[in-house]
């Protein structure tokens, strides 16, 4: 197989596009059903303007679940100061601590930076940045807009590929 085969591949010929999203405002249980329901490990994260503002994945979740219940306070003491301006009171942040996935969102726990390439990305370029990032999968965009997503499973898939030719 000749690398010039695979330099001339470009992202949007391997991108999955059928990209599914989460939504910052979704809580820790609600996108947990959301990566089991869709048998999904990852999505790009959009407000409700639909402008990407992170990622979250799996790992993202179980970090989540296996907090203290200190760390789970912190989280559920900034996300009540975020959106009320002032402090909880504190039974009742012990008592909401129980229930911490129904109540911390998305927000708390996604990555806010998003590594992107565009369309025309060579694949060896696209290669080069999940292995300069150590990320398992990029998301596409075309004119600023995401548009798929390439996953190194896609990458070794399309290099099996071409080793059958």
């Amino acid at each position: 197989m000749s690398t010039d085969i695979l330099s001339q591949l470009t992202a949007k010929d391997i991108m999955q596009g059928d990209l599914l999203t989460a939504y910052e405002g979704w809580t820790i249980h609600r996108l947990a059903e959301f990566f089991i329901n869709r048998q999904i490990s990852a999505a790009p994260v959009i407000a409700s303007d639909h402008e990407l503002v992170g990622v979250v994945s799996v790992s993202d979740v179980v970090r989540f679940n296996t907090m203290d219940d200190d760390q789970r306070s912190d989280a559920l003491r900034n996300l009540y100061r975020d959106s009320c301006g002032q402090d909880i009171n504190e039974s009742d942040l012990r008592n909401w601590v129980k229930v911490a996935d129904r109540n911390c969102t998305v927000h708390q726990i996604m990555i806010p930076e998003v590594i992107t390439v565009d369309v025309n990305t060579p694949l060896t370029k696209v290669t080069d940045t999940l292995v300069t990032h150590h990320i398992h999968r990029v998301f596409v965009t075309d004119d600023n807009k995401i548009t798929g997503v390439i996953t190194a499973m896609d990458i070794l898939g399309a290099v099996h590929s071409r080793m059958e030719h």
